[in-house]
Parts: C-alpha cells; structure tokens; sequence
C-alpha cells in the first residue's frame, strides 16, 4: 500500500505553450508525484485559438472529445486510489475547461471582436467530466486551483 500524495494537474501548469495566447504562465512547483492531464483546449481548437468562455464549450461535441481524453487518466487515478494513493486534482481558476471552483461565461457569438468575459462560480467543462468519471468509479479525491482555493472531494477512498 502506497501513502503518497499524487496531483493530477491542468496541463498548462507545466506547459504553458499550451495556453491561449497572451495569457501568463501560473507558477508551479510540484511537490511531489504529478500526472499532468491533457490540454482539451488545444487538442480540440489548436494552439492558434481564441480566447473561448464555458458556455461556448459546453456543447455535446467537447463533452464527447473531453470524456474520451480522460478515459485512460481515469484507468490509471482509480488503480492509483486501490493502492492507497491520495488524488489531488489541480486546476485553473476561471478557466472554461479546468476550473475547479470558478469558471469564465460571457462571448455571445458574432463577429471576432475584443470581448468581455466574467468569472463565475462553477466547473470548466474537462473538470467537471473528470471529476464525475472519478466520482462514478468510486475514487476519492480532493482538488483545489491556482489561487488556493480548495473544495471538497467526494470523501470517498477506494
């Protein structure tokens, strides 16, 4: 049995060529063992793409291409727990498909043209998949985002 701590963080907390033009790397200094999810940002709309907000993601499509990125990350988390492993999910605040506890909503469509967006309570789209994946196997874990702010897992240890 294995009594370690491993994050699973967004992809952009280690490679920050992953992220949308223009935006600031996040500091990042594992402590520990780190599982670096995919980017589904970038996989999806490329490395040349707009700013976009959660509500422009939140389609069928981008969930479908989320859920099947995370199906092997999800394999690997739920052996991990069995072993006594302790999951901590890292993500991005405000950002549409990793956020943990704040997201972005705003961009109505239309012509491209500097828009606002806000940040809002709730999950980016990837997160809130991985995180139901995880919940629906049975795997305990805990998360928090870059800023410090933590919420509860589900509790749940497997």
């Amino acid at each position: 049995m294995m009594d370690e701590e491993i994050e699973v963080v967004a992809h952009c907390r280690l490679n920050p060529l992953t992220k949308v033009i223009g935006l600031q790397p996040i500091e990042f200094c594992p402590k520990g063992p780190v599982i670096q999810l995919p980017c589904p940002e970038a996989l999806y709309l490329g490395l040349d793409r707009w700013a976009v907000t959660r509500n422009q993601l939140d389609v069928p499509e981008f969930r479908r291409f989320c859920r099947s990125i995370i199906t092997h990350y999800a394999d690997l988390l739920e052996m991990l727990a069995r072993k006594g492993a302790r999951i901590k999910i890292v993500g991005i605040a405000g950002s549409p498909s990793c956020g943990i506890i704040t997201t972005s909503s705003g961009y109505s469509g239309g012509r491209v043209q500097e828009a606002q967006h806000v940040h809002v309570p709730g999950r980016g789209i990837f997160m809130e998949e991985l995180l139901a994946e995880l919940e629906r196997r049975g795997v305990g874990f805990d998360c928090e985002e870059t800023g410090g702010k933590e919420c509860a897992g589900n509790g749940q240890r497997a």
